[in-house]
């Protein structure tokens, strides 16, 4: 399978999950980050920008729902799965609200998985595109608009030199016009001319921004030989009437140095012609950016170029005519020349605007966009890109009313837009077509053969519309999916609690038999007692046998309520009964299952119980299932620590308190066991971890002891010491 072209970033503090989810994922994704817990997963993603984030919900340091937390304030689009043991509905709703894409629960199917990966995946494929695309349209429409403008100011441009001829005021005018359509930092002409007998050129023109530092009155850019080094190499390029462009640090010293002088990070330079012969140049710097001029940009700064040549030779016939005129017998005389001139002249300004007529069509006829002209509500004129859009030929299009290809449904629209539509605005409209494709229109009002008329620019977005209608379905079934899961996750829940339950009864079941063949005895001792009197002596006593056969009904009363308790302990119990419970007696119940087979191994139990009742609101069972979990692993760490003792004087003891502490209710139970290594204490509450062997342990009492607390709005918390202690800390909000 081909790697899917997107950035994934791992969070997961389990290194065996955290290695094997490496191993799989690399082979499918094309980049992959690792992080060990929320902290470095929240640094990978400020360094990295992730498309995709797979994490784990319980770590060290920082949880995965802390680490959501931050990244959302940085980015609320950024798509998260979240996948985790705990089951519990309050994760999923806290992931819900995060905004996550996908709640997987451990352990996870690699197909479903990887499913889900490519689901986001080609989301995140889809979104980069539709990006992509809008930014090539905003570039595209950046580029038409600036074009447009600046053939606007060439326009205006043209009129000014042949009404007011080149001079000083005209040139910096028009410098100035042009330096801020095309957003440089300054703008300037070059020319050549003799000095002193030598040919030289010099900085004659400049427009600069505010804020750039005027070079107009440098002397090192006047009077440059044209036999220095950097003049050659201007020269070369420009007799061939080829335009100097680029990124000054690209360039040779000394003119990257001299360019570097000057603060210039890059350098358009068109050169003018006049009559055929090399002029000088006219130039444009970008002193903030690195710039890539366009190539319809070049073109239509080219015309200016093509302009100022034209004005510069009228302006040169018009000062030979000024001479010609001093004397009526030389005006006599270069009558026939002046006609040859004019010729000239005209010959000349014709090959200009044909030049302009042909880059305009260059233009128009390569546009990616479509467009069209409208008069009197029918399309006159089209380009080729639009044809290929709608998917008729030009005959089939020119002549008809627009509203004739469109869908019905949007006729009204259409025309109202048109309608509203004024001057320069350029506000949008999506339509459907005939052939069901959607376009996107934007029009502006002008003015054509001095009539009216409507500028249309024409966008294809079928592809964005079918995108957009994908997501739609795909929003549509997301109820369904997660009802589905919260199904899923509530009944994986409860088998691991009523799994752990009966691991419980199973551990406790010597010590049960032992509670149950108490009493038993007593009974078969008291029938035995009765018999006896009864055949040694004809008349038995009344209040006697009152008296022993109510001794035989409190055996039978203490044996069933045994048999109750564990029964009513051991059943599936509905974690949603919440009702005020006695913590004491809790506490009471789970001893009355143990406290025999503690005393049968020689383990002390010291019981510190308040003389109040201490109540709270939770699930009776369930916290009962987690202090026999909780004392099951003490009896482990004692027992663990006598088999590996050197010394007999070893006594094994487990306390159990309860205290009141405000609006809390704190049970503790510590032992003097084997303790727990700082290392992996971190970890005793993650699913499947244990340090007993397999026959042992599953690893999953205190993962669903932290699940149950939690669920009663309470916090579990060890504290240990290797060799020395163990302490377990139940804290349970009063009331």
């Amino acid at each position: 399978m081909e790697k899917l072209d997107i950035t994934l970033l791992l969070v997961e503090d389990d290194v065996v999950i955290r290695n094997i989810y490496k191993h799989i994922l690399t082979k499918y994704v094309t980049r992959l980050y690792i992080a060990g817990n929320g902290e470095l997963g929240y640094k990978s993603y400020i360094e990295n920008k992730p498309d995709l984030i797979l994490t784990d919900i319980k770590m060290p340091i920082m949880n995965g729902l802390d680490m959501i937390k931050k990244i959302r304030e940085k980015d609320k689009s950024m798509r998260i799965i979240i996948m985790s043991a705990y089951g519990e509905s309050r994760f999923f709703l806290k992931a819900i609200e995060t905004g996550v894409k996908g709640f997987l629960i451990k352990p996870i199917e690699t197909e479903h998985l990887l499913n889900i990966i490519r689901e986001q995946a080609k989301d995140i494929l889809l979104e980069k595109r539709f990006e992509e695309e809008a930014v090539k349209r905003l570039i595209a429409e950046k580029e038409r608009d600036r074009r447009d403008a600046i053939l606007s100011v060439l326009l205006n441009a043209t009129a000014k030199f042949f009404n007011a001829g080149v001079n000083d005021n005209t040139v910096n005018e028009v410098l100035g016009l042009i330096g801020e359509i095309t957003e440089v930092s300054r703008s300037y002409i070059y020319s050549i001319h003799n000095n002193e007998g030598n040919s030289v050129c010099s900085y004659i023109y400049e427009w600069v921004k505010e804020g750039i530092t005027p070079q107009i009155n440098n002397q090192k850019l006047k009077n440059i030989s044209t036999e220095s080094e950097n003049f050659k190499f201007f020269e070369k390029s420009m007799k061939d009437r080829l335009n100097i462009s680029g990124f000054t640090e690209d360039f040779e010293d000394p003119l990257r140095s001299g360019f570097a002088k000057l603060d210039v990070k890059s350098i358009l330079a068109i050169p003018i012609y006049v009559k055929d012969n090399w002029w000088g140049f006219i130039g444009f710097d970008d002193c903030e950016n690195y710039r890539t001029w366009s190539k319809s940009e070049v073109n239509a700064l080219e015309m200016l170029a093509y302009i100022l040549g034209g004005v510069l030779y009228r302006r040169e016939v018009e000062e030979e005519m000024t001479r010609l005129n001093t004397s009526l017998e030389e005006r006599v005389w270069e009558r026939t020349k002046e006609l040859e001139q004019e010729v000239a002249e005209r010959t000349i300004a014709e090959s200009l605007l044909k030049d302009s007529e042909e880059k305009y069509r260059h233009i128009y006829e390569n546009a990616n966009d479509g467009i069209l002209l409208l008069m009197d509500n029918k399309i006159s004129l089209i380009n080729p890109s639009l044809s290929e859009i709608i998917g008729l030929l030009p005959k089939d299009i020119i002549g008809n009313n627009l509203n004739t290809i469109v869908k019905p449904d949007f006729v009204e629209d259409l025309t109202s837009y048109l309608k509203n539509t004024k001057g320069s605005e350029k506000s949008e409209l999506q339509v459907q077509l005939l052939n069901e494709r959607w376009l996107e229109i934007k029009a502006t009002t002008i003015t054509w053969d001095f009539k009216p008329a409507h500028l249309v620019f024409v966008s294809d977005i079928t592809k964005r519309k079918k995108a957009q209608n994908e997501l739609f379905r795909l929003n549509k079934t997301l109820e369904k999916r997660i009802e589905e899961e919260l199904r899923k996750v509530n009944t994986q829940q409860q088998l691991l609690v009523q799994k752990s339950k009966l691991e419980s009864i199973g551990e406790l079941s010597a010590g049960l038999a032992h509670e149950i063949n108490q009493p038993l005895g007593g009974l078969s001792m008291g029938l035995e007692n009765i018999l006896f009197n009864i055949n040694t002596d004809d008349r038995v006593d009344y209040d006697y046998l009152k008296n022993k056969i109510g001794l035989l009904f409190d055996d039978i009363d203490r044996i069933q309520k045994i048999i109750e308790h564990v029964r009513l302990f051991s059943r599936d119990q509905d974690n949603s009964i919440i009702e005020k419970i006695s913590v004491n007696q809790v506490v009471e119940n789970a001893l009355s299952l143990i406290t025999k087979q503690m005393l049968g191994r020689k383990i002390e139990l010291v019981v510190d119980l308040p003389p109040e009742q201490v109540e709270i609101m939770g699930n009776k069972y369930r916290l009962e299932q987690v202090l026999l979990n909780i004392i099951s692993n003490a009896r482990f760490a004692v027992e663990e620590k006598e088999r590996q003792s050197t010394t007999d004087n070893y006594s094994k003891r487990i306390s159990i308190d309860l205290t009141v502490d405000i609006n809390k209710a704190i049970v503790s139970v510590a032992d003097n066991g084997i303790g727990i290594d700082d290392e992996i204490i971190s970890k005793v509450f993650d699913p499947f971890f244990t340090t007993k062997s397999e026959e042992k342990g599953t690893g999953l009492g205190l993962s669903i002891s932290y699940g149950i607390i939690s669920e009663m709005k309470g916090n579990i918390e060890v504290e240990s010491e290797l060799g020395q202690y163990t302490r377990m800390i139940i804290t349970l909000p009063i009331n």
